[in-house]
């Protein structure tokens, strides 16, 4: 579905742990804290799918540039190499959790070294910082890491809560 609807394949270590926790599903558990550090909720396919969607008709909505001269801009910086930032959304990026406030965490899906790689975009500075993980495998082992050296902050009635 989502390979589909990207037009392009997914990491297989995305399509792993999508095969084995379809995400948080906001809808049913809104409050369910943040399970990615420092405060991200993870995305169901479904959800992922709709968020980018809605990124995209934004992106439309508030470009850098002239709408004349969007298309252009949008192919250019979607050929650039995984990694590099962007201050609009772009086609090869698909989210993989939101903060519920206006942030995202996306893999991107563009080519290069760091295809793949996890970064953060933000609705007022877009993706102006560099990866925070290699990959979706890195991002999951250093939660893993970081529950085994003491975990979250704390975690209450099922929520986790980062320090």
């Amino acid at each position: 579905m989502a390979e589909e609807e990207l037009g392009r394949p997914l990491p297989a270590d995305l399509k792993a742990w999508w095969s084995y926790a379809d995400g948080a599903h906001l809808g049913s558990h809104p409050d369910g804290g943040p399970l990615i550090p420092p405060w991200f909720v993870p995305y169901s396919i479904s959800e992922a799918l709709k968020s980018r969607r809605v990124w995209m008709e934004v992106a439309r909505q508030i470009a850098p540039v002239p709408i004349a001269q969007l298309e252009a801009f949008i192919a250019a910086q979607n050929e650039l190499p995984a990694g590099t930032g962007c201050e609009t959304w772009l086609p090869a990026w698909l989210p993989i959790a939101t903060d519920a406030g206006g942030a995202n965490l996306f893999v991107d899906l563009r080519g290069g070294r760091r295809h793949g790689c996890v970064m953060e975009y933000y609705k007022d500075a877009g993706a102006s910082a560099g990866p925070e993980w290699a990959d979706v495998a890195a991002m999951l082992y250093d939660i893993a890491d970081r529950l085994a050296e003491g975990g979250p902050e704390r975690v209450d009635e099922g929520r986790v809560h980062w320090g």
